[in-house]
């Protein structure tokens, strides 16, 4: 074969090969991007950070009125606990309120929201850097990417396995196995980051500006290592400064909750609750928050 003809034919095969790449990918559709995602149960298969910045493009505007903004501490919370709206879980392993910011910014593009609910927590402004990545992915990675050939791979071997997803269609997912760390807040320095800080106090004014109704959550900590940093603790909740007087606050480092965080089986490691834990501190958290503002309708 001549040369010419040679490096023809090798460019056809390509671009026939990102032809079928991208068509494939535009008839999966896996995050709701490409067709009308109303009513459909999509989720992350894998890469959580990629995906679910893709889901907040039109999937998450489509079939939820409400957000949790949080960290790995919230990830496994079953949102179908809360009867009030229909929650989407925000939540990422490792997050910081830049990482969030940016899934919520990608929300409100096309989205209003009746809720969210806002993890106050030492890491989720303890730094600014993104795990993965320095900003927005584009559109285009949807239509063929390394990261997306692996989402679309994961979905078809669970699917041809029978193998259910660690992942579910409202954000949240299964809590991993322990890490072994003893007291992971033992190098905090329980300081804010004021790059954080800001994206936080940004993300809290655009969602107050578009009449979204704010909840701010402490999550629970194992009460050991809780009573361990019990001041720093206390100093920096004291000085959270974003929360307004109206806005109700659920505590669960509050006295009340001591027997249930004294509980050393509740826990996979002092920050995180294992899956059933979780279950049970959403239901309470749903009971909680309709104690705090009266006249809440249960909406499902």
């Amino acid at each position: 074969m001549k040369a010419g003809n040679w490096i023809l034919v090798t460019l056809g095969c390509f671009a026939l090969g990102c032809a079928l790449l991208a068509g494939s990918s535009y008839a999966l559709d896996i995050f709701g991007i490409f067709h009308d995602p109303t009513g459909k149960q999509l989720s992350v298969q894998h890469n959580e950070r990629m995906a679910k910045f893709f889901l907040n493009e039109r999937y998450v505007p489509a079939n939820f009125d409400a957000l949790l903004i949080g960290g790995s501490s919230t990830s496994n919370w079953p949102m179908s606990a809360l009867d009030f709206a229909h929650f989407y879980n925000e939540s990422l392993y490792g997050s910081n309120t830049v990482e969030e910011k940016r899934l919520v910014d990608e929300a409100l593009r096309r989205g209003r929201f009746r809720y969210a609910i806002c993890v106050i927590n030492p890491y989720m402004v303890a730094s600014h850097v993104f795990n993965e990545g320095s900003g927005v992915p584009p559109t285009r990675e949807a239509l063929g990417s390394v990261n997306l050939l692996r989402e679309e791979f994961y979905r078809s071997y669970r699917r041809l396995r029978h193998q259910p997803s660690p992942f579910t269609p409202d954000g949240g997912q299964a809590m991993p196995p322990p890490k072994g760390e003893v007291d992971p807040y033992a190098s905090y320095t329980f300081a804010y980051d004021p790059i954080a800080l800001e994206a936080l106090r940004q993300t809290l004014d655009e969602l107050r500006r578009t009449g979204t109704r704010l909840i701010f959550l402490e999550t629970p900590v194992y009460e050991p290592v809780y009573e361990k940093h019990r001041a720093q603790f206390d100093s920096f909740y004291a000085s959270f400064p974003l929360r307004h007087a109206d806005e109700p606050l659920i505590d669960f480092n509050a006295p009340q909750y001591v027997a249930f965080r004294s509980e050393r089986s509740r826990w996979v490691d002092p920050p995180h609750l294992n899956d059933a834990s979780a279950a049970q501190i959403a239901v309470e958290f749903n009971r909680a928050v309709h104690a705090a503002m009266a006249g809440l309708q249960a909406v499902r």
